[in-house]
């Protein structure tokens, strides 16, 4: 009995100490440290803003809170995490307290933490960008404007400026002013730049100056009276101008319209269409001139005096291109109380016309310029004198198209062109060759009634083709050929292929010109025509030396066909 107490005594006993030994060992781990926190932050800062934590070891920290700071007020700490915070954001001010402080304690803490805020000086100064608009030529010293700046006193400086040396600025209140004022030219620098920096401010400003053009120069109304009916490009006068020298004369306005031109550098009025100064329809031709730095534009008023009056009439006349030199093209109709004197004083082309300086009547000069492809419309103006005054009218001259051999229409190059038809009929050929190695057909067969003559090729083709039925021979591919349209195509007689040996240089250029081939013209090569010279034989032509020859209608090797058709304007 007293064995079993005793070992129950033991027991306990051991128990005991197991249950103190866990007791000491729990109290030394909840030991916490607090340290200590230095930061640094801009001043300013906003309420609520997170100013750091303080950290712990050795155990978790409960319930933290500020025991003291300085100045008071200023942080707040979360007494869960211990998180501080801005509490009061005007105590952050540098200029006041650079440096925060405050001792931080909690629950099951060994030690209190010193916290130490280092505020960092922020810039408080400010400035706006300064722009405005002054007129030109100022005067030295004359103000411009003033920086508008805020916080402490700024002291203004400008670092840079464009163009160097133009304006300076009062250090203490920041106006600016003229410092040169020849720089401040309208035509020079438009636009004047300088950078001010303020003392105590980040960033630096902007100080523009735009100019007002300010006009400088004037130029004198101007009147003068001269004769009616004066000459193309006759000088009226020359305005003056004060106060600097004006660029850029212009009319902007002036009744009759189109009277007088201006000289845009020097300001001298001339007559542009004499037709106007005329004192029965114009007696006061009137203009408005302005120029580049002029302020008001400036009138001009020219005096027409009535004179001894030539009345000539303007012309119109129409001709056939192509004509002959000394050919009449028409009169200049005019008229005046003496006699007259007619003088051609432009022409376009030079050199187109002459004139019979008596009667007016208006002739070809270089027949060469009168064609319609080049010139379809051409112009002459004629003087008109009768000893004390001229007058001027113009001859226009439109040429009528005429059909010509050369020219690329109706579907290929005219060759020939019938005389009894006013150049209104004739004969144009393929711009290429239609066939090569080809046979005239049928030997051995009389085909009879081909002509030799020009105009027979399509009745000679329609009478081939009725006696001969085999395909691809010369008759057959030139009628059956489509070009440019059209297909009424046939083989040349005997002399419409000489006519178009006599035209070959022309034809070949013109062919070539639009896409087509010259003829062949080596010494084999022949082109077959639609007359036939016996049953056995047809003739054809060297283009090579121009020779006809009456050759075998079966052979094909180095034979050609050339496609003609007939045209019409009826």
């Amino acid at each position: 009995m007293n064995k079993k107490l005793k070992t129950i005594n033991v027991l306990v006993l051991v128990a005991l100490l197991t249950v103190f030994g866990c007791n000491n060992d729990d109290d030394a781990s909840s030991v916490v440290n607090l340290q200590d926190l230095q930061v640094s932050i801009d001043e300013n800062p906003t309420a609520g803003q997170v100013v750091g934590t303080v950290q712990t070891d050795g155990g978790g920290a409960l319930v933290f809170s500020i025991t003291s700071q300085t100045p008071s007020g200023a942080l707040n700490i979360d007494p869960s995490s211990g998180e501080l915070t801005v509490a009061d954001a005007s105590l952050f001010d540098f200029e006041t307290n650079p440096t925060i402080s405050a001792t931080i304690s909690a629950e099951n803490a060994e030690n209190a933490a010193t916290i130490t805020v280092n505020l960092n000086n922020v810039s408080e100064t400010s400035a706006q960008n300064l722009e405005v608009t002054l007129d030109e030529n100022p005067v030295d010293g004359q103000t411009i404007g003033t920086v508008q700046a805020t916080g402490s006193a700024p002291g203004f400086t400008i670092t840079s400026q464009s163009p160097a040396g133009a304006m300076d600025i009062d250090s203490g209140t920041g106006e600016v002013t003229v410092a040169d004022a020849s720089l401040f030219d309208y035509e020079s620098n438009p636009t004047l730049t300088a950078t001010v920096s303020l003392a105590d401010a980040q960033n630096p400003v902007t100080v523009t100056v735009n100019l007002d053009n300010v006009f400088e120069v004037t130029i004198q109304d101007f009147t003068v009276a001269i004769d009616e009916n004066p000459t193309d490009g006759q000088s009226i006068g020359t305005l003056q101008t004060s106060g600097g020298t004006a660029t850029n004369f212009s009319i902007t306005s002036q009744t009759p319209a189109g009277a007088m031109n201006i000289d845009a550098n020097s300001g001298e009025l001339t007559v542009v269409d004499p037709n106007l100064f005329d004192f029965e329809t114009n007696p006061i031709i009137t203009a408005t001139v302005t120029a580049d730095d002029v302020e008001n534009p400036a009138t001009v008023t020219v005096n027409l005096n009535d004179v001894d009056e030539i009345t000539v009439q303007e012309a119109n006349f129409t001709l056939d291109e192509n004509p002959t030199n000394g050919d009449s093209i028409g009169t200049i109709q005019a008229s005046a109380s003496s006699s007259l004197t007619y003088t051609i004083t432009f022409q376009n082309p030079a050199g187109a016309f002459s004139i019979d300086q008596n009667t007016g009547e208006l002739s070809v000069a270089d027949e060469t310029l009168f064609d319609f492809e080049t010139n379809p419309n051409m112009l002459a103006t004629i003087s008109v004198d009768n000893g004390t005054y001229s007058v001027s009218a113009n001859a226009f001259v439109a040429l009528n198209d005429v059909n010509e051999i050369g020219e690329f229409k109706y579907g290929g190059i005219i060759f020939w062109i019938d005389p009894t038809s006013n150049d209104s009929a004739g004969l144009v050929c393929a711009i290429e060759d239609q066939g090569s190695n080809v046979s005239w057909g049928c030997q051995g067969t009389l085909i009879s009634g081909t002509g030799t003559a020009i105009g027979t090729g399509e009745a000679n083709t329609s009478t081939i083709l009725a006696g001969c039925t085999t395909a691809g021979i010369a008759a057959d591919i030139a009628a059956n050929a489509t070009i440019e349209g059209y297909s009424d195509w046939f083989l040349p007689s005997r002399s419409e292929l000489n006519q178009m040996y006599v035209y070959r240089t022309t034809i070949n250029a013109i062919a070539v010109a639009n896409g087509g081939t010259e003829f062949v013209a080596d010494s084999s090569t022949r082109y077959w025509s639609s007359t036939e010279s016996n049953t056995n034989t047809a003739w054809c032509k060297y283009f090579s030396n121009g020779s006809d020859a009456g050759l075998n209608k079966g052979a094909g090797a180095f034979f050609r066909v050339r496609a003609v058709r007939a045209w019409t304007d009826f």
